[in-house]
């Protein structure tokens, strides 16, 4: 058991590590070294909404008749990082066996991988859609809508996924019963919850952006907690409900 739970402190501290670093590479990398992720992506969005990109090196990729970029700003990384750490340690803490661990965290990584595929496209999808709506005033911006409709896909993916995830490894007699009661029919929402708030709120506050441009912080992080905890709290009584 002591060994288990070995491997399970030294995956975990594996994964978080890879999100450093992917996360460092993402602080400096253009449109070209992100095209790994923005390329389907670009692919993807053009399917769903009908638009047709042109890749401008060093820019990203634009349909000019509808004024629409997609920059390294879209490519989803942080999203990307967020899905993958969530999985990975829901898997770490459910296996019983080392390789079954490594098999869970390689699928893991390559899901979370085509998972921010995914809402990359459907929420520039949508962003195109809303911003051709003709509902704005003072309080209802383009920038606000288009940063909470972002929050609602990113999230309710995120929420699938944890979902999916919870369904597909189960829980095995080797795992702690304390995270087996983690992962259940209900609180299995607290994953996503966590790890959306540590990743969008935690790491730019370890950042010092409450410093830098506290205005912009308090109404990035009010617009995140407020969109996340709403939803996770419908999703509990729905679930309560059933």
């Amino acid at each position: 058991m002591k060994s288990l739970y070995s491997c399970r402190v030294i995956g975990s501290a594996m994964v978080l590590t890879g999100a450093y670093l992917l996360k460092d590479f993402y602080s400096q990398a253009g449109s070209e070294q992100l095209a790994w992720i923005i390329g389907p992506t670009v692919l993807l969005t053009e399917i769903f909404s009908g638009l047709a990109f042109l890749h401008e090196p060093g820019y990203g990729w634009l349909d000019m008749q509808h004024h629409t970029v997609i920059a390294p700003v879209c490519a989803g990384v942080n999203f990307l990082i967020i899905a993958f750490c969530m999985s990975s340690f829901q898997i770490l803490w459910k296996k019983d066996s080392p390789q079954e661990m490594i098999v869970g965290v390689i699928i893991a990584s390559s899901a979370s991988y085509l998972i921010t595929i995914l809402a990359n496209a459907m929420r520039i999808t949508l962003s195109v859609l809303l911003f051709s709506f003709d509902i704005y005033s003072a309080w209802v911006t383009p920038d606000m809508l288009h940063r909470v409709a972002g929050i609602v896909i990113y999230y309710l993916l995120l929420l699938s996924y944890s979902s999916a995830i919870s369904h597909f490894f189960k829980n095995t007699a080797g795992a702690p019963p304390a995270f087996n009661g983690l992962i259940s029919r209900h609180t299995v929402l607290l994953a996503p919850l966590f790890w959306y708030l540590a990743f969008s709120i935690g790491v730019p506050l370890a950042n010092n952006a409450l410093h830098n441009n506290p205005e912009l912080f308090i109404a990035h992080s009010l617009t995140i907690g407020a969109v996340t905890a709403g939803l996770t709290l419908i999703l509990f009584k729905l679930k309560r409900g059933n």
